[in-house]
Parts: C-alpha cells; structure tokens; sequence
C-alpha cells in the first residue's frame, strides 16, 4: 500500500479532465451558431456583446425580436440617461446639409466629444434628422405662393423634437434617446434651417470641416446654403451652379452677416459684413456683386452655421434660469 502511494506521488498528478465547454450565459454550449448571430446582433445595432448576448438569450436566434427588444431598451435607458446627462456641456458635432429638388436643409446635431461626432453611428443620426426634417418641411418642391420668390423656416430644438422620422412614427426625440442609450454622451437637436425656392430657382450649398475616414461631404462644423436665381431655364447651367456652390464657400469662409445690395461700396467699411460687398473668395479685388453681375445671377438670401455658435450663450442662459 505505501509503496503504491510512494509510485503514485513520483509519478506527478494524474492529468485533469477537460473543462466544460464554456456556457452561453451559464445554460448551454456557446456554438459557432450563436457567436455568428452573435456577431451579426451587434454589427446591426451597435450595442455593446453584453446587450446583444442578453437578447439572444431571451429570443434564441430570431434576430428580428432581438434587435426590436434591444432598440426599447436602448430607447429606455437613453432617456434614463439623458436626464442624468442633462445639463454637461454639448458643445462638439456636426452640420448635416441636404438638397433636394428646390430645396434646401442644414441641421445642428451636437454631442459632447469630437470623438462621438466621428462615431459612424452618431453620423448616422446626423442624416436620420435632416432626412425627417426635410420632409417635415416640405420636401424638395413646394409649391409657393404668386409672387413668392422664397420660403424659409428656422427650427429650434423644441419642434425638432417632434418632428416624426416617417408619417405616424417615431418622433425624432425617440431616436435622439436611442443614441444616447447607444454612446453615453450628452446630444441635443439644436437647430434647422429650410430654404426653398421656384421654378428658376437654385439652392447651392457647401460644407466644411468634415471628419476623417470616410465621412460624407455632407457632414461638418461649418456650411452654408445660398439661395440664387439665375436667368434661363431650370436646372441652371454647370457654370452657373459652380458658380453658386462657390458663392455658398465664400459665405462659409467670409462669414458676412447680411446681404446688402449691389450698390453697397465694395471693400471694407461698413459693407464688410455684407454680402455682395465683399471682396469674393476666390477672386481677389472683386466684390461678390462684380462677379455675379456677368452672369445674371441675384442671391435671394443665404444661410450659415458654425456648429457650436452660441452654445456657450445658451448654456449660461439655462443655468441662470434653473
């Protein structure tokens, strides 16, 4: 018997036996069967392993139920978090410009971090709006009124809000708070511009600043629309509407606060801030209203945002009235 015992301590442990293959949440073997739908859940929504392996539990492999179950509780705890993020600076995100037909639309979506606004799912909501907020709108050709040459409109981040994503859906503060359940930051719908415009017409936009790594040409921090009738028949020519679209980079660089009139003096003074008074952009030591008169084209009006203009305002002004 000792020398047995002796035999078997020279001899070393005898080997384990193999582990258990590891649990699916603790109830069965993870098959290659769950980590794909697994891997799918999350590419589709964006939320965290965790999430997405507690909805497959609960549904197996419908993806269909998961991903539905998944977005109410995303929305749930996004307006969970929302009121506790309430009040953090969002001074960060991005313009989104849309043009459509005779229409026009920019919208300010902001987050609190450079990092989010470069997030693929923050852009995302970025186009969600303007996409719902155009047709809110009006969509790409309203009819105006005789004598009408121009319709504008101007959301704040109340109405914004209540704008739906599609007829009878979702209002877009529903999806606001979907993305805060997905990226945990402070956002806000902060504002929105619509221009419209006639048969004759042209809306011309331009976008700066956007972020790296593939990001549409629609998105930024600075961009402008610009309203323009030129003469002849619509769609205007393509030397006419490169010559809007570089009317609407000269507004995003030159930042002029109004419009004025071709007979404002060119140059400094007080036609600076004016529009066609400006010295254009891209030809030096002519004003905007020089260039333009060649051609026939008259500016109707013009719009621009730099994304986070008077966030610090808003934020102060909310603070003394709480």
């Amino acid at each position: 018997m000792q020398r047995a015992a002796l035999g078997a301590l020279r001899a070393g442990p005898r080997p384990c036996a193999p582990p258990p293959a590891r649990a699916f949440g603790g109830s069965r073997p993870v098959l290659a069967a769950d980590k794909e739908a697994l891997l799918a859940l999350r590419r589709r929504t964006g939320l965290s392993f965790v999430h997405c392996r507690e909805a497959l539990l609960r549904f197996g492999t419908d993806l269909r139920q998961a991903e539905a179950w998944l977005a109410q509780r995303a929305q749930e705890e996004g307006w969970s978090k929302a009121t506790q993020l309430r009040g953090r600076a969002a001074r960060e995100g991005l313009l989104g410009l849309l043009q459509h037909g005779r229409a026009g639309l920019m919208v300010e979506v902001s987050c609190e971090t450079d990092f989010v606004a470069r997030n693929a799912n923050f852009q995302q909501l970025v186009r969600d709006v303007a996409l719902a907020t155009m047709a809110h709108c009006g969509g790409g050709g309203p009819a105006l009124s005789p004598g009408l040459c121009l319709l504008q409109r101007f959301l704040g981040t109340e109405e914004l809000l209540r704008v739906r994503m599609e007829p009878g859906g979702a209002e877009l503060r529903d999806r606001l708070a979907l993305a805060i359940g997905k990226m945990g930051e402070n956002m806000a719908l902060r504002r929105a511009a619509w221009l419209a415009v006639p048969q004759g017409c042209h809306i011309a936009w331009y976008v700066h600043g956007s972020p790296p790594r593939r990001t549409p040409k629609t998105l930024g921090k600075y961009g402008a629309l610009v309203a323009c009738r030129a003469p002849g028949a619509a769609p205007p020519s393509p030397e006419v509407a490169a010559l809007c679209r570089q009317l609407a980079q000269h507004v995003v660089g030159m930042a002029p606060q109004a419009l004025g009139t071709p007979q404002d003096e060119p140059g400094g003074g007080d036609g600076e801030g004016r529009l066609l008074a400006q010295d254009f952009l891209l030809a030096p030591g002519s004003s905007v209203a020089q260039v333009l008169q060649p051609h026939g084209v008259t500016v109707l009006d013009f719009v621009r945002f730099r994304c986070g203009e008077g966030a610090e305002e808003e934020e102060e002004g909310g603070a003394a009235g709480r």
